[in-house]
């Protein structure tokens, strides 16, 4: 008589048993404080949990972590407000972590969002008790025997939560039947990865890039066969050593300047003064090198375009696995309030069946946006040559229009008509002719040819000149046969043992056919392609600008306007949810303005990333990315658009 209380809405078997799901255990340890050790020590005879280690939470962290049994695979929490501030507590659950122990809570908050693994939703459900006592409190003060009131807290549904970044940190892999209901946090971080920003993986992407390496090479031997032409007009200095035998007769009839066996050594010196075919070489293989850096440069503007799509897609990915996983929560919220409603009879079981057929699409979705997520990740570690399975974390997310700095911030703004569209396309032109690096190689192909012409022109009246020397020298002769000539022994004869020889050579063709009259035609038509080449691609760099600016204007606009119809559709679906719950709207409208909000948020995102990526397409059509350059270069490109006239 005269006496009531509220049911705890908390339920420690159901805690415990979710705990063992997710990381199976044979002892639990449970840290607490004095005040709650007795209750929890009841709560856990009742449920039969008897192999438990109780550690008291004192101030200091060290000592908690201390006795800890080294062999605590799971650990329990109740609440430690009293005893820990949040930054002691996140150090506590951040060490039990890293020595791979899993933990879970009694209260959601604020231990999820310091580290525990797991625990189920309190938050909204201890929200209710001041406000039924309060209302408790007011029945008796009117006079309501307190033994009537009614003790059964109607709670909201409390659903499993998972951090799935505490997951990984303690390499814990929960299986998917454990997580199947569950809220998952954090689904798609990765605390203990390298950060790999924007520009970090464009520069992995250039130092391994495999396509990357090869167009270094070929500048590599580009810069070799310009040494191997020069190396042709430098002196040529040979010398070699020759050991004969000759027959008995051979050596008798050479009146004793060669003997059976004959050691002789040569050295000979040859110079071109003159010499068009190798003048030409030396030039056309310079030209060449310069044609290899420009292609050096292609490769590079397209490795960082590359990577940077990559990585847009790795963004873009997460971004949706990250809305698809909230609206999964969202539906998850709506069931629980729906049976709430149905047990107050506001509803009926239909309300309950849609909201469990809509989460289950969304889980579909959700999978698959996951799955969408580790393919880009995938993608992007094969282009920076690293182990496809690699795990990296992205920075914090602070808006797409931050990857691009202040060239975007500052420079669509100054776009305000089809004026400023064509000026900014007249703009984009000029710069890509002064360093577009594809217009560069052109301009070397030019050149050779125009060489290549000049050599066939002078081939008709330019001689090759080339001055040589050599000098023999017998080292000695072996088994010289003796000959005597009217009593004159010639065995001891000594020949001069050295001679020498200097010469200066010109030679010109006459007639070869007329190969040079072809060569010089064939010279000729070629340099007039390769002009007609690149003026070509200068004709098609004007169109390709002008729609590369009306596309980029185009996602500009676009990514405004869903960012707007994103922030309109979630303030629809706020209005909406509030209607439902209060019984003036059915499940039906609520449902659609759901998938409205997520279809909105959906496109805003697409829209945020769509104009990145179509931002850098355009200055990679330039030859230049402005966006990775410091604030003076940007500042600099703004300061050349504003004067461009």
């Amino acid at each position: 008589a005269n006496f009531t209380y509220v049911e705890s809405p908390f339920d420690v078997a159901r805690d415990l048993e979710a705990l063992r799901d997710l990381a199976p255990y044979e002892r639990l340890t449970v840290i607490t404080t004095t005040e709650v050790e007795p209750a929890i020590k009841t709560v856990l005879n009742r449920v039969g949990e008897t192999d438990v280690d109780y550690v008291l939470a004192g101030n200091d962290v060290a000592n908690v972590l201390t006795r800890v049994p080294a062999a605590a695979k799971a650990i329990y929490f109740t609440p430690l407000s009293e005893t820990f501030t949040n930054p002691q507590l996140r150090e506590l659950l951040t060490a039990l972590t890293a020595r791979g122990i899993a933990t879970f809570s009694l209260l959601d908050e604020p231990f999820l969002s310091l580290g525990s693994l797991a625990a189920y939703s309190s938050s909204e459900n201890l929200k209710q008790l001041p406000r039924r006592i309060a209302l408790d409190v007011l029945r008796i003060l009117d006079g309501i025997p307190a033994e009537e009131l009614n003790t059964t807290l109607n709670v909201a549904g409390s659903g499993l939560i998972v951090n799935m970044a505490t997951a990984r940190a303690a390499n814990i892999f929960p299986s998917w039947e454990s997580t199947r209901e569950a809220v998952l946090l954090n689904p798609n971080e990765m605390p203990d990865a390298r950060v790999l920003t924007l520009e970090g993986a464009i520069l992995e992407g250039l130092a391994g890039n495999l396509g990357y390496d090869l167009a270094e090479y070929d500048v590599a031997l580009a810069r070799a066969d310009v040494g191997i032409a020069k190396s042709n007009l430098l002196p040529q200095f040979e010398v070699n050593t020759t050991f004969s035998h000759i027959d008995e007769q051979s050596a008798a009839s050479s009146f004793g300047q060669a003997g059976r066996y004959n050691w002789t050594g040569q050295a000979s010196l040859n110079q071109v003064i003159l010499s068009e075919p190798a003048f030409a070489n030396v030039a056309i293989n310079k030209l060449l090198l310069e044609g290899d850096r420009a292609a050096l440069q292609v490769s590079q503007l397209d490795v960082i375009l590359e990577v940077s799509t990559a990585y847009l897609n790795v963004l873009q990915a997460k971004a949706f696995a990250d809305l698809q996983n909230e609206n999964l929560a969202v539906t998850r919220a709506n069931l629980d309030a729906s049976g709430t409603k149905r047990e107050a009879g506001a509803v009926g079981a239909g309300d309950v069946y849609r909201w469990e057929s809509e989460l289950a699409l969304n889980r579909i979705d959700a999978n698959n946006a996951i799955a969408r997520l580790a393919q880009a990740r995938y993608n992007l570690n094969q282009l920076l040559n690293r182990p496809i399975d690699d795990e990296f974390q992205l920075p914090e997310f602070t808006g797409q229009d931050t990857l691009l700095g202040d060239v975007s911030e500052k420079l669509m703004p100054l776009l305000n008509n089809q004026r400023d569209l064509s000026r900014l396309a007249n703009f984009m032109a000029e710069e890509a002719k002064r360093d577009l690096p594809t217009l560069k190689q052109l301009e070397a192909v030019i050149n050779v040819q125009e060489r290549q012409l000049l050599a066939a022109k002078r081939a008709f009246y330019l001689p090759t000149v080339g001055l040589g020397a050599q000098y023999d020298y017998r080292i000695g002769n072996y088994q010289v046969t003796p000959l005597d000539i009217e009593g004159f022994d010639l065995s001891g004869f000594s020949a001069n043992r050295s001679s020498y020889s200097v010469g200066l050579n010109v030679s010109m063709p006459v007639f070869q056919g007329n190969a040079r009259k072809f060569q010089s035609e064939r010279a000729r038509v070629a340099t007039l392609r390769a002009k007609t080449q690149r003026k070509d691609v200068e004709n098609k760099l004007l169109q390709r600008m002008y729609s590369n600016v009306e596309i980029l204007y185009a996602s500009y606009r676009n990514l405004n306007l869903a960012r707007e119809a994103a922030e309109t559709a979630t303030k629809n679906f706020r209005i909406i949810e509030d209607l439902y719950r209060a019984g003036a709207v059915n499940i039906t409208s609520l449902v659609d303005a759901q998938n409205v909000t997520l279809q909105a948020n959906i496109n805003a995102t697409n829209a945020g990333y769509q104009f990145v990526a179509d931002f850098i397409s355009l200055e990679r059509s330039t030859g230049s990315y402005n966006f990775l350059k410091d604030d003076n270069a940007q500042a600099d490109f703004l300061r050349r658009f504003i004067e461009f006239k």
